[in-house]
């Protein structure tokens, strides 16, 4: 059986992996580049890959700001103590900062979240995590990604970064293969994710 080359150039980003980050990226990567081409390449299948793709009980970290449940200074206060000081404080407070805008967005994608009959705020297991029936998570997410991308490359795997000879620490393309048909792809593009 003869192998085939693949060769997909004009790449404005490439997403290396399909995971949670990676539908993510594809995703942001839309929102800020509308005219980016923009590819997505997955050595599984993009619609269970990653590790939330058995689903999940509880999205882990949701303030409640809109609820009056926590805000941003609660999560760096617990995230200092938890970690003994070994935190970057900043970096933690942006984070708390723009979850519950996260948690919102899954919810308008169809995510099945819990709520208090009465009040309508989410149930919690603890402070920090909501309860969700998360079977469908990682489908929504990958949905919302493939609508970003040009191109989904599902059972790709990619294994190698091109650099720009040009560039010093400059990425200016990937080289992987399918692995069912063990076609080789090669990839030229400007941004790797």
């Amino acid at each position: 059986m003869g192998y085939k080359t693949i060769i997909e150039d004009d790449i404005d980003v490439l997403v290396a992996g399909a995971g949670l980050g990676g539908t993510g990226a594809a995703f942001e990567a839309r929102y800020w580049g509308q005219n980016k081409k923009i590819v997505i390449a997955e050595k599984a299948n993009i619609d269970r890959s990653g590790a939330v793709a058995q689903g999940l009980y509880a999205i882990n970290c949701y303030m409640g700001t809109r609820f009056g449940e926590n805000n941003p200074e609660d999560h760096v206060r617990y995230a200092r103590i938890d970690l003994m000081g070994m935190v970057r404080e900043d970096l933690a407070f942006d984070m708390a900062r723009h979850v519950d805008s996260a948690v919102h967005q899954f919810e308008d994608w169809g995510m099945p979240i819990m709520r208090n009959e009465k009040t309508g705020a989410y149930l919690r297991e603890g402070r920090w995590q909501i309860m969700i029936h998360g079977e469908s998570y990682k489908p929504l997410v990958a949905e919302a990604a493939k609508n970003s991308a040009d191109k989904v490359f599902n059972r790709v795997c990619v294994t190698h970064l091109l650099m720009d000879e040009a560039k010093e620490n400059r990425v200016a393309g990937a080289v992987g293969f399918n692995v069912r048909t063990g076609n080789y792809h090669d990839r030229v593009l400007l941004t790797v994710l």
